[in-house]
């Protein structure tokens, strides 16, 4: 694999980092939405991690063998899938656990930005968070079923495995 231009490092570190602060503000004022419930704030955090997703496949796409870009993108989609998750399931109880679950994964889109010219550093990066955000997904999961027993059961159900897989994590 060859090494990638320090131009192509910047520009994306630059749109990563930028798209990651913007989703942490996000983030807080999810988890300080009160009694009200955040459905406009879990959409633009969606919205938010679909664009950090789309930069880091462009970049995938001009970069192939820079395993980072995938990742990222992986990451990216599995937040942005919980974030419509979330602002469909209209339940308050469930919000800090997935403002949880967040901050962890943005933490670990960080590191991954923060470090995308080291092959070693990204596999210590994915190694280290990713059992953790796998524990984390199931517990949510586990949460979402337990509160939303009733009408909307099947609707509030993730798919964990199936998620687990498309991120390329065997479950």
């Amino acid at each position: 694999m060859e090494q990638l231009d320090k131009e192509i490092i910047e520009a994306f570190q630059s749109e990563a980092n930028e798209l990651l602060k913007e989703l942490k503000v996000v983030v807080e004022q999810i988890e300080d939405s009160g009694d009200v419930f955040p459905k406009t704030l879990l959409e633009e955090f969606a919205n938010k991690t679909d664009r950090l997703m789309g930069t880091a496949k462009t970049f995938e796409a001009m970069c192939p063998g820079h395993k980072v870009f995938f990742q990222i993108g992986k990451f990216c989609e599995l937040c942005k899938a919980t974030g419509y998750k979330a602002s469909t399931l209209n339940h308050l109880q469930l919000i800090p656990i997935f403002s949880a679950f967040w901050a962890d994964t943005l933490d670990m889109l960080e590191e991954l930005c923060n470090n995308i010219e080291t092959a070693e550093k990204v596999e210590e990066v994915t190694r280290s968070f990713a059992p953790m955000l796998q524990k984390r997904l199931i517990w949510l999961a586990q949460q979402i079923v337990s509160l939303t027993k009733g009408a909307n059961a099947d609707q509030a159900i993730i798919n964990v495995d199936g998620l687990l897989k498309k991120m390329g994590i065997d479950v």
